[in-house]
């Protein structure tokens, strides 16, 4: 359908170009370059580390062709690297008319950003929050991620 429009690039992304070690988990949608906390255990279960490889980190900014087609939307969801990925992408998020991120309410993986800073982040670079969609809960009842759409102000 999109041809020569798609490329799949084996990298994770980060703030800046270099090698991590990945922490792969049990379920195929967990890896994270952070460590699997044991709250993402506890809500998530199967999702703890199973091992870890090493791998290609690059910024989202290297890896975009700009300009961008627009409008724009980018759509990130990196297991708690969500921050880390954004502060690789100042130059793509420049030409980014809406953005949905993925961010948590709280620590699922170890040093990971929560929401709150990355609404921050995203407000200093241009866009307002406009909602927060695909809510996940705890079993008692209290919010734990969700998926954060953004639009340019």
């Amino acid at each position: 359908l999109l041809g020569d429009r798609i490329s799949v690039v084996a990298v994770a992304l980060g703030p800046k170009p270099g090698r991590a070690e990945m922490n792969v988990s049990g379920r195929d949608d967990s890896s994270s370059l952070l460590a699997i906390g044991k709250r993402q255990e506890q809500e998530f279960p199967g999702t703890g580390t199973d091992h870890t490889i090493e791998v290609p980190v690059s910024t989202l900014d290297d890896e975009t062709y700009r300009p961008l087609a627009r409008p724009a939307l980018l759509k990130m969801d990196v297991q708690g690297f969500e921050l880390d990925a954004l502060r690789g992408a100042t130059a793509t998020l420049e030409e980014v008319d809406v953005a949905l991120i993925e961010c948590s309410f709280v620590e699922l993986y170890e040093g990971q950003a929560l929401a709150g800073e990355v609404v921050n982040f995203m407000t200093e670079a241009g866009f307002t929050l406009d909602g927060v969609y695909e809510i996940a809960y705890s079993a008692d009842g209290s919010a734990v991620q969700g998926d954060f759409l953004f639009r340019r102000a």
